[in-house]
């Protein structure tokens, strides 16, 4: 991998992080002007069958979702594999880093006196669909089959997003908190191993020279 990539997984890093601590201080304020009209139209929109299916991919943002997902990564990637703590640590420490920033924040869900903000199945899935979108980068998958897995993880990520409002448990703020969260813990870690290449001789046959 190229300095220029290192640099570019720093700035997203960066950007990600500035988000995180914009959202925070608006969250701090209470709900934001724009989210009760939001959660309106949402809500208004939402068909029974769109709750339901809400309800049926909440779970893809839970550990249930997620743990078969990194297993599934750690078979197909031979470099996930060769640095699994590093994506271990980074799916762990931002989900955990949205709790402490709940506390923090201390802003309510739409319902309910539990904390919401950031949303902890955004925070989540964003962290995993960062790391997979490096990792098929650093894959040997044609073009195609690595576009088709990108949109498939953005698409999934979006729907969970989106079902944490149309099950009206979070709010926008919320939500666009969580991604931001989770994107930055994945972004940090893809930008350390851009900027620490493998050595030759722990590359594994056939593996691209970084």
């Amino acid at each position: 991998m190229t300095p220029a990539s290192a640099r570019a997984w720093r700035l997203a890093t960066l950007w990600a992080v500035g988000v995180v601590l914009a959202t925070a201080l608006l969250a701090m304020t209470g709900v934001v002007p724009g989210e009760a009209l939001v959660r309106a139209a949402v809500r208004g929109a939402s068909s029974r069958e769109i709750r339901s299916l809400a309800r049926t991919v909440r779970p893809l943002g839970t550990w249930w979702g997620i743990a078969p997902g990194v297993l599934l990564l750690l078979a197909v990637s031979r470099h996930a594999r060769r640095r699994w703590w590093l994506w271990g640590l980074a799916l762990v420490v931002a989900p955990l880093a949205g709790e402490a920033l709940q506390e923090l924040v201390g802003r309510h869900r739409p319902r309910g006196p539990a904390l919401g903000f950031p949303s902890g199945h955004a925070t989540a899935v964003a962290a995993f669909a960062v790391a997979i979108l490096y990792l098929v980068g650093r894959s040997g998958l044609g073009p195609l089959l690595r576009r088709v897995i990108g949109f498939a993880v953005v698409a999934m990520t979006l729907a969970i997003g989106i079902s944490r409002m149309v099950l009206d448990a979070h709010w926008t703020l919320d939500v666009v908190a969580g991604f931001a969260l989770g994107a930055a813990g994945s972004a940090a870690a893809a930008w350390w191993d851009a900027a620490h290449p493998l050595e030759p001789s722990t590359r594994a046959p056939g593996a691209r020279a970084p």
